[in-house]
């Protein structure tokens, strides 16, 4: 199967691609889908808390002011109410901004945390079946430590995908998936059958042993 994680089954250049389009696919919805969670539905939640809060806090003081500015003269409770949520919402147009960077700010790192696991993710994936296919091919040596460096480039730069496109440092770290997919070309380009080759040989000699 080509998705198989077994070290042991050989996997060829169609497999290779079929397999990388799957993991690329997976890190990307593990990463959007954590990202916009940890930077835009937890905050909001702890922004609308926050800002009920302040426009209570505000009105009540508002209020009671105004209350204690009559003393004891005709209160016209329903004014000094109007009053008070109009200073309300005046404060909480003044401290939104604050309070919604407070907001962000409180799970930004898990954000980025959530981001690191699912690069890790997607780098590893993809790196299992580079050494797969390294394997059906016969790579090894300096060619396989890069192929599996470029393998952790693309994982790395589709997991930050969310990250770099929130920021707009999107087309800055472009050049990091072209390179790795350039990385990637030797083990992608080269023969395979080498596995299959190898226990073809290793049964043919061991069959003219027993023969002589």
């Amino acid at each position: 199967m080509s998705l198989s994680l077994d070290l042991n089954k050989p996997l060829g250049r169609a497999g290779l691609l079929v397999a990388a389009v799957v993991a690329a696919a997976v890190t990307f919805a593990a990463a959007h889908f954590s990202f916009h969670y940890m930077t835009e539905t937890l905050p909001h939640k702890g922004l609308e808390k926050k800002k009920a809060a302040l426009v209570e806090k505000v009105s009540s003081a508002a209020f009671a002011k105004s209350k204690a500015a009559a003393k004891g003269k005709a209160f016209d409770a329903q004014a000094a109410k109007i009053q008070a949520d109009a200073a309300a919402a005046a404060e909480l147009k003044k401290q939104e901004a604050e309070l919604h960077h407070e907001a962000e700010a409180t799970w930004g790192p898990f954000a980025i945390f959530l981001l690191i696991l699912s690069a890790i993710l997607g780098a590893g994936l993809l790196s299992v079946y580079v050494q797969r296919r390294a394997n059906d091919a016969g790579l090894s040596g300096l060619w396989l430590f890069t192929n599996h460096l470029g393998a952790w480039a693309v994982g790395c730069y589709v997991a930050f995908i969310p990250y770099l496109r929130e920021v707009g440092a999107l087309k800055a770290w472009s050049l990091v998936p072209i390179i790795g997919v350039l990385l990637l070309l030797p083990v992608l380009l080269a023969g395979g059958g080498h596995a299959h080759d190898h226990g073809h040989d290793h049964d043919h000699d061991h069959g003219h042993g027993h023969a002589h």
